[in-house]
């Protein structure tokens, strides 16, 4: 058994490196600065007329600095001042659209939907069409980058209160503070909205924004005004096509890729589970596909995919990723959450191999429940790596942030387990790697996040999938899924 502590990783920015998200854009701009890239976001914007007119005027004036949250304690990064959306600094991009770009609800439509008193399925139904008529119009006549969805108040309350009371659930605060645009940490009440709209939305090959018009009108239980600007206007540039921040390449010949693979049930939970995968290069680059049904043994209900459904699923992401980067890795690391079979090992190091990748590590990430502790009033440090063997290990990926100056966390962070159930790199290696790969969420700047991006981007795109039908065409971009 031995124990150590990785390095915080840095980032790869336009005109240098660092740790932070935050501070490596206000410094350093984005990743692609010096490369094709979004200059100006064409935007469109879709809800009621007030919404409309409270979204607008918050992004007017994120173009400007906002300070940073000011506390008895100060972390200045932590809590860094956002330095301004605008073509002069950090980002060096700008907002672009007239009112030709904005569609506008009628107040009497939704509250219509409202009073019928339908179930919570049908509410979200028809509230989802009136966003959808506007979103197929922006998309078929004007094209914007990206279209804001502005969700008023009232009626995300609504929302919520219908589902609680539909479900027997009481209200209860989220781990975090609410995000008031497209996170996957929002409220659990409103998430079935927002994946439905999600998924229904990618037929017209435009990303979408999910934002609540409360973000206009701040309140303590949100987030400080510069953290909500920097996650919304990362995620915005990201999904305009946009490369925020990167990995650092050691070696521009070695690419190495990362696929992440999930399983979920279908919404009434009675179809037999379905596998997802994806696949990202050290530019957060990949595409996103929809594997076969898989059916579970009596003896094991942990899913699985059995020998040849790994190999058509890991060959078929290995030749759209083909398609979009015009080169095959040289390596290739899979991320799942539940143990590899056998059948699964042998299916996903065959398929590598039919491609010439020689060098394959898969890998099994999930929440341990063991703990380790120091000594004084913090938890263990991010980073703590403990490795029980060769192929079984234990990772801190939240804990105690030495750049923070604090453990920036409400609960006592849990380790991930690490088991390799096969590998060609060295365990330290993967290690670091899983601890550089939490920190490529573009919906957050926050960098200390427990899971590596392969795992949260196959566990999101597996519940907005739940919303589309088989038939459905489905987007290969993450941006559609985030």
């Amino acid at each position: 058994m031995k124990l150590r502590y990785i390095e915080e990783p840095s980032l790869q920015f336009g005109l240098g490196h660092h740790i932070c998200p935050k501070s490596g854009i206000y410094n350093f701009n984005p990743f692609d600065i010096d490369q094709v890239r979004p200059e100006k976001i064409t935007i469109g914007v879709v809800g009621k007329s007030d919404s409309v007119d409270a979204v607008l005027e918050w992004i007017e004036s994120c173009k400007t600095h906002i300070d940073g949250k000011q506390s008895k304690t100060p972390h200045p990064d932590l809590f860094l001042n956002f330095c301004g959306f605008n073509k002069n600094i950090g980002f060096k991009c700008e907002i672009n659209y007239d009112d030709t770009y904005l569609r506008k609800l009628n107040n009497s439509d939704l509250e219509k939907i409202v009073k019928k008193g339908n179930s919570l399925e049908m509410i979200i139904a028809e509230i989802t069409e009136l966003y959808l008529a506007e979103i197929k119009f922006l998309s078929k006549n004007k094209k914007p980058d990206v279209i804001l969805c502005a969700l008023p108040e009232n009626l995300m309350k609504h929302i919520t209160e219908a589902k609680a009371k539909a479900s027997g659930e009481d209200e209860e605060d989220t781990e975090v503070p609410e995000r008031d645009f497209d996170e996957d940490e929002v409220s659990s009440k409103e998430q079935n909205f927002r994946r439905n709209l999600k998924a229904k939305a990618m037929q017209y090959n435009v990303p979408i924004q999910i934002i609540r018009d409360r973000v206009a009108k701040p309140t303590k239980e949100m987030q400080d005004p510069a953290t909500v600007a920097w996650n919304f206007f990362t995620a915005l540039y990201y999904k305009a096509s946009g490369t925020p921040w990167a990995l650092i390449r050691k070696d521009s010949a070695e690419t190495t890729c990362y696929a992440g693979i999930s399983f979920f049930k279908s919404r009434d939970r009675s179809s037999t589970q379905t596998s997802i995968a994806q696949i990202f290069n050290e530019l957060g680059k990949g595409v996103i596909l929809r594997g076969e049904e898989i059916s579970l043994k009596k003896n094991d209900r942990t899913p699985h995919l059995s020998e040849e459904q790994a190999y058509n699923l890991l060959k078929q992401s290995l030749t759209e990723y083909y398609e979009a980067v015009k080169i095959f890795p040289k390596r290739l690391v899979i991320h799942k959450t539940s143990n590899f079979s056998e059948d699964e090992v042998y299916g996903f190091t065959q398929a590598a191999r039919d491609l010439h990748i020689n060098q394959v590590d898969l890998v099994s990430i999930q929440t341990s429940d063991l703990r380790l502790y120091r000594n004084g009033n913090y938890p263990p440090m991010r980073g703590t790596h403990f490795a029980m063997s060769d192929k079984q290990h234990l990772l801190y990926t939240r804990g105690s942030v030495p750049y923070y100056e604090t453990y920036p966390g409400r609960y006592i962070p849990r380790a991930i387990e690490i088991k390799l159930a096969q590998h060609d790199e060295s365990p330290n290696i993967i290690c670091n790697e899983i601890l550089a790969l939490t920190k490529m969420n573009w919906n957050n700047t926050q960098f200390d996040r427990q899971m590596p991006i392969t795992i949260e981007c196959a566990r999101n795109v597996g519940e907005i999938l739940k919303y589309l039908n088989q038939e459905d065409s489905m987007q290969l971009k993450y941006s559609f899924y985030m």
